[in-house]
């Protein structure tokens, strides 16, 4: 659940900063789409675990004329003195009024080092699962259908509020299964300026989550970039392109510092998140640390932004 939370407050954040020199960008001067001003967007986290290797999961966001046209996910390790890396590449494809994501392939390499030689073996698997986009004529998603490769067909629906800039902020989302079943949707309330409510739905269970900033003391979001583990809270956990795309909108001016459930009074649980920033107010780094049942857990992403 704590994750859950952390990713629920990381969907509302950011603000669509401008990079300091557009001169010699390939973005047109009216594109007719959200725009991101980085070439590329980089994540990176080293996750431990009792008894197990540590894992380094690296994810790349690669952007042409301010629109994001490939994504690739990598995890590596080192186990029985062989380094693992499992790589998922991603590719978007725009048409008229539609994005086409498509999940290419999962390279699983292993690599053994003998008389300092580094020999590896990849294995390659088809996954094929695509997510088509219909997109308004501002560039924004109203609806998809994903066809996974085992025949299963998710269909889901967008809403937005839309402020006075024309910004769109994502509202709702909501997934049916194989055409006639509505099983989760994500609804979040932007009724007050410092609190945000977002109750996500699975099936039949509901949970309520409350984020908000520091009260006198905002932090301006001048980045880029959505809220970190944006892509972990389902069902937004199918569409970490279209959210760092920006065809599921734009993201919120300030920066999320606590969160909570909404009835947390059996496990007293909380979430701070602290962030680090370069000298040009551009995010470097979150930390995040949740408290619940007595117990911490920590957590830290680089990122770099070019």
């Amino acid at each position: 659940m704590k994750k859950n939370i952390f990713i629920a407050l990381l969907f509302i954040g950011g603000l669509t900063a401008c990079s300091d020199n557009d001169e010699g960008s390939d973005i047109p001067d009216n594109p007719g789409y959200p725009v991101t001003h980085f070439s590329k967007i980089e994540l990176k986290e080293v996750k431990e675990e009792p008894g197990a290797p540590a894992v380094t999961v690296t994810q790349t966001y690669d952007y042409s004329a301010g629109r994001l046209i490939n994504f690739t996910s990598t995890q590596s390790f080192v186990a029985g003195g062989e380094l693992f890396k499992i790589e998922n590449a991603t590719n978007v494809v725009y048409g008229d009024h539609q994005a086409v994501v498509t999940d290419e392939i999962n390279n699983i390499s292993t690599y053994d080092k003998v008389d300092d030689i580094t020999q590896g073996i990849v294995v390659t698997d088809e996954i094929n699962n695509i997510s088509t986009y219909t997109l308004d004529d501002n560039g924004y998603a109203i609806s998809c259908v994903r066809q996974e490769m085992d025949g299963k067909i998710r269909s889901y629906t967008f809403d937005y509020l839309i402020n006075t800039e024309g910004k769109y902020f994502l509202k709702n989302i909501t997934e049916t299964l194989d055409g006639n079943k509505s099983y989760s949707s994500i609804n979040i309330d932007y009724s007050s300026y410092r609190t945000l409510r977002i109750t996500q739905q699975v099936d039949k269970s509901e949970q309520t989550y409350i984020a908000s900033t520091s009260t006198g003391n905002e932090i301006a979001n001048t980045s880029e970039i959505p809220y970190l583990f944006l892509t972990d809270l389902y069902p937004l956990s199918f569409h970490s392109v279209a959210i760092y795309g920006k065809f599921l909108g734009d993201a919120y001016n300030t920066l999320i510092t606590d969160l909570r459930p909404e009835d947390n009074s059996g496990s007293n649980e909380t979430t701070t998140y602290t962030y680090r920033f370069d000298k040009k107010d551009v995010d470097i780094s979150c930390s995040e640390l949740t408290k619940s049942y007595g117990t911490d857990y920590a957590r830290t992403v680089d990122y770099i932004m070019k």
